[in-house]
């Protein structure tokens, strides 16, 4: 059996930075996620001031036999119904728990927390989560807003207001560490705001030396219009140091791992340039429209010596050698999320597509030598990369079977959209906990990783690459069923005794424990078009069990593969 990885909780100063320290577009549950989206956001507000709903402040509890005959609705606290609500349950910045016997016979929602219903509970509408809190004041006895829902990393209110942020980068990594992004930030006030932050970003790998050529920056300027911000334009100038792929695990498991046991998920390559985009969120609908045109320049980065917890004295994993030089490039992403929740969803479904021309591109691999004697070395060309067209597409499905199971299904792929091969910091791999968990990191790379290379341009350099960093297109499926597992147990003792006199108090102790489990089943293959060999379709299967937000696992190939891996995940894998 493989050793077990794990990925663990420890460290906030790894959280990401609000807002990206980057110049591509985020991911979906990265900075900018921590906001309700708008309409839903309104769509709370407007339920709170409701004339015929019931507010209530701080904890709750429905006994047995109580009725609420109308909406109720909690503020910053918990509600532990064992009663009966006519009408719907709003929970704002704490959790709904229905007790066995309780009734609801309209929607429970929970904002900022959990929907937790037990068996015997019976809830007439749907039932909603959504892990993100409500910021609101209240003022006349009505609710509202305290600052623009979802403001891309500006967490300032409506009124405008500036400050100097001082916080980590995305992850960190075995090429720059810890980067520390620094710099003032401000927004104007009024229907349409004018944003800016201007960030500079300490690479904790090049230790206490604050060398230009060892920092990296990123300034956005961006402008609303419209009246609602739902629209905005802008332009970033940025020098950052990016992973290749980031879509298969959270910033936080990457460089948690990193930190704690040498183990980095990710490989990188430094971007250079400034770019135009323009960003549509629809109030009306959870939606996201990001258009860019960039113009940038890229370089290949070594392996740094960051330090880590446990095996710091090993030897980090090669980096890729990328396409080097200029490149310009039109981007389009489109991104529709209906889930009831982001980071433990049960309904909806998330789909994002991505489309990138490169219209005017220069680059080439620098030359290489495979050998490490004057004597056996063997020239190795660098590739040369002209125009291309690189599509991702991104769909997961999230169905509610009952109360207690659901089926979850993903499907990701990508790649190049005209049979050309692409560029290195273009390419996919499959492999490791965040695809295919049940074969190693990186296994499906199109042979990427089958030897080793050294620069031919730097006489003497002992840094050693891979020659490419995965496959010019790839398809993943994934499919999984969940359900809950119970564990209760439950000791009463009374009536009692209190200074000699009987009581009808009764001493009740318990616990009550309810994790997911998962049974899961994952696919998927690489093709390259470069003259390397496809990749085989590769599948494992495996289970899991979640407990809150942790998630034990362990998965086994079925073909091509040896042994089994035990994972830790900070969260559902998808």
């Amino acid at each position: 059996m493989k050793a077990l990885r794990t990925i663990v909780v420890t460290a906030s100063f790894l959280s990401a930075l609000p807002g990206h320290v980057s110049a591509q577009v985020p991911d979906e549950d990265a900075g900018g996620r921590w906001d309700l989206p708008v309409a839903i956001a309104d769509d709370i507000v407007a339920r709170l001031n409701a004339p015929d709903a019931e507010v209530r402040n701080g904890d709750v509890n429905i006994a047995a036999g109580q009725v609420i005959a109308r909406d109720l609705a909690v503020l910053d606290g918990s509600a532990t119904i064992a009663g009966r609500i006519e009408g719907d349950l709003l929970v704002v910045n704490g959790s709904a728990v229905l007790l066995p016997g309780a009734v609801v016979t309209g929607e429970v929602i929970a904002v900022g927390g959990e929907a937790q219903t037990q068996e015997g509970s019976a809830v007439g509408g749907s039932i909603t989560s959504y892990a993100q809190r409500l910021p609101y004041e209240r003022s006349g006895g009505r609710v509202r807003l305290v600052r623009a829902p979802r403001n891309a990393g500006v967490a300032i209110d409506r009124d405008g207001s500036s400050d100097f942020l001082i916080a980590t980068g995305k992850s960190y990594n075995r090429v720059e560490g810890m980067p520390i992004a620094f710099g003032p930030r401000l927004q104007t006030a009024g229907s349409n705001p004018f944003r800016l932050q201007a960030l500079g970003i300490y690479r904790s790998e090049a230790g206490l030396r604050l060398e230009p050529d060892e920092m990296g920056y990123y300034v956005q300027a961006d402008q609303f219009i419209g009246g609602h911000r739902a629209v905005s334009v802008g332009a970033t100038l940025y020098s950052v140091i990016d992973p290749i792929e980031d879509w298969q695990l959270t910033d936080l498991e990457s460089g948690l791992s990193t930190f704690l046991f040498h183990r980095d998920f990710r490989d990188h390559y430094e971007r250079t340039g400034w770019s135009l985009f323009t960003d549509i969120e629809p109030r009306s609908a959870p939606m996201r429209i990001h258009l860019e045109a960039l113009w940038e320049s890229n370089e290949t980065r070594q392996v740094g010596s960051p330090w880590s917890l446990f095996s710091n004295a090993d030897a980090w994993r090669e980096q890729p050698v990328v396409g080097e030089g200029d490149i310009a490039a039109l981007l389009g992403e489109v991104n529709y999320d209906s889930r009831n929740s982001t980071w433990n969803p049960s309904t909806g479904f998330f789909a994002r597509a991505s489309l990138e021309k490169a219209f005017d591109v220069d680059l080439r691999q620098p030359d290489m030598v495979e050998g490490f004697s004057a004597n056996d070395l063997v020239p190795v060309p660098g590739a040369e990369f002209g125009r291309f067209l690189h599509g991702l597409v991104d769909f997961r499905s999230y169905n509610r079977i009952d109360p207690q199971s659901r089926l979850n299904l993903r499907v990701v792929a990508g790649g190049s959209l005209a049979g050309e091969a692409l560029p290195p910091q273009r390419q996919h791999a499959l492999g490791g906990e965040g695809s295919l968990p049940g074969y190693s990191l990186f296994s499906s790379d199109c042979g990427a990783r089958g030897r080793l290379v050294r620069r031919a341009d730097a006489p003497g350099n002992e840094n050693a690459y891979y020659p490419n960093y995965g496959c010019d297109a790839f398809a993943l499926l994934q499919a999984e069923f969940r359900g809950k597992l119970s564990f209760r147990f439950r000791w009463d003792v009374g009536p009692w005794r209190d200074d000699d006199e009987t009581s009808d108090r009764v001493w009740d102790f318990g616990w009550d424990m309810a994790p997911d489990w998962a049974l899961f089943v994952d696919a998927g293959r690489g093709w390259a078009f470069d003259g390397r060999p496809d990749d085989a379709t590769r599948v494992n299967v495996g289970a899991g069990v979640l407990l809150e937000r942790i998630g034990l696992y362990f998965a086994v190939p079925v073909n091509g593969g040896t042994g089994a891996n035990v994972f830790l995940r900070l969260g559902p894998r998808f």
